[in-house]
């Protein structure tokens, strides 16, 4: 790259973190959506897993048994270029909004159990939609975007029922958050129960499959705290992880295993039914395993942790591939036959591709705000390549990174500052920047990135360290509504 010019790129980048005040306009396109009748309208069961790393699964090499997930692999779409964000928040945050997260100021962190703030009202969220379309919603296990207050929950966000946790998890067996709460609602009610997180939540998902009218299309959200932290699991599992070799290992193998155990009593759920050939189910993970940084540089890739993100750099929290690059999957008997796609999917895309399966309307009168998310039908039903485009993977107040074909372009702003290429297609490990070798392709990127920088919003959770106190009881915990 000319010197120069690069480095009249990366201070326009600098300029725009500092001064991304705006709201943006989005460059996305709507999906080609006809409207279907009730009677075909297909059930959606949604599964996030937490943290879960690229090889954590049976149909990339990993050591632990995933029998159910692979068979859903072997049958379904495998999306191997499948992009999240970098943080569990963001990730949802994209998937029920269809925008990127730097829109509305969710970009930076998850919304951890001190934080005050949520996915804006003015979003209009996924569960919003489909219940227009005439969908039952649920949402079992863990929200994460917002519980400050009544109009933050998910029951005031289209979900017509929630069950599980509002934070981030503390303890799984004890069902508390980061500060010491007991975080496990029915509703909008405080309840208490017994057991472990994800075994309540698998117990749940089959008991809202037997109860359902299968004449009312379903929209059932499984958000799982599994495998993330912190690292426990029931003593049945962990007795028979057999490959793992010490403590740490097979209670993480434990906490994988006992995520394949919710995806296959899902299965059945729906196999006894006599719904499932109807049914569509995604899987993937909100962002990679988790691995131990060096956040002083900003570098990723240090000693990897119990978690296997495979060939991929870096991991949860990361941009490189370790962070965002996911284990997903959909599968739909009736419409989408088996394969092997390593077309690049952002979460984003997963929106817009819900409301055409389920015939809802993207029209201007409901769908205001644009989207970044674009239509994967013709992929999923014609294995079609999907239009070119630019993917803007992060953009945040210390940095960013930007996708076009192969190249992908990371910029760190903390100091010391840094931009980094990479030609993913023949180097997915991200171990060779050619930055210098590719001026144009860098320069190209950067302009982009750019203008996603100017369009950014302030991040919500840094305006929330000037109020927020880590011991503070949220207003839903019956908190005082002023802030220390």
């Amino acid at each position: 790259m000319d010197r120069k010019l690069g480095t009249m790129n990366l201070n326009r980048y600098f300029r725009a973190l500092a001064y991304a005040l705006t709201y943006m306009v989005c460059f996305s396109t709507s999906a080609h959506v006809g409207l279907v009748s009730a009677s075909d309208k297909p059930h959606i069961i949604y599964i996030l897993a937490n943290d879960l790393g690229w090889k954590d699964v049976g149909f990339h090499g990993g050591n632990v048994s995933t029998p159910n997930i692979d068979n859903l692999a072997a049958s379904g779409a495998r999306l191997e270029s499948f992009y999240t964000l970098p943080h569990s928040s963001s990730t949802r945050a994209a998937l029920l909004t269809g925008r990127y997260p730097f829109r509305f100021g969710l970009q930076t962190s998850s919304i951890l159990s001190w934080n005050t703030y949520g996915v804006p009202l003015d979003e209009r969220l996924l569960p919003q939609a489909l219940n227009l379309a005439g969908y039952k919603t649920v949402l079992l296990g863990s929200w994460l975007l917002g519980h400050e207050t009544r109009s933050q929950l998910p029951t005031q966000r289209g979900f017509d029922y929630f069950y599980g946790s509002l934070t981030p998890t503390g303890d799984h067996f004890k069902k508390i958050n980061t500060i010491g709460l007991t975080d496990w609602f029915e509703g909008e009610r405080q309840v208490t129960e017994f057991g472990y997180a994800t075994d309540l939540i698998g117990e749940k998902s089959e008991s809202v499959i037997n109860s359902h009218d299968p004449m009312t299309p379903l929209f059932m959200m499984v958000s799982l705290s599994s495998p993330g932290t912190p690292l426990q699991a029931p003593d049945r599992l962990v007795a028979k992880q057999t490959v793992a070799k010490d403590q740490a290992a097979k209670t993480y193998s434990a906490m994988v295993s006992q995520v394949d155990e919710v995806l296959g009593k899902i299965v059945a759920a729906l196999d006894r039914k006599g719904i499932r050939e109807n049914t569509v189910i995604v899987f993937h993970s909100d962002n990679g395993g988790a691995v131990k940084r060096k956040y002083s540089s900003g570098d990723g890739d240090t000693q990897q942790t119990v978690s296997n993100n495979g060939p991929f750099r870096s991991g949860s929290g990361s941009l490189y591939e370790g962070g965002i690059r996911v284990p997903a999957i959909i599968s739909w008997p009736e419409k989408i036959n088996h394969m092997i796609s390593t077309e690049r999917v952002h979460v984003s895309d997963m929106y817009t591709t819900l409301l055409g399966i389920a015939g809802a309307s993207l029209g201007k009168n409901e769908q205001i705000k644009p989207l970044d998310g674009i239509d994967l039908l013709p992929l999923l039903y014609e294995n079609e390549l999907l239009p070119k485009r630019v993917l803007v993977l992060n953009v945040t107040e210390f940095g960013g990174a930007i996708m076009m074909d192969d190249w992908k372009l990371i910029v760190i702003s903390t100091l010391p500052s840094q931009m980094e290429l990479y030609d993913i297609g023949n180097d997915p490990s991200e171990d060779t920047n050619v930055l210098t070798k590719h001026p144009e392709i860098a320069d190209k990127l950067m302009s982009a990135l750019s203008d996603a920088a100017w369009e950014m919003s302030p991040s919500l959770y840094l305006q929330d360290l000037s109020k927020a106190r880590i011991h503070y009881t949220p207003m839903i915990w019956g908190g005082n509504p002023q802030r220390p």
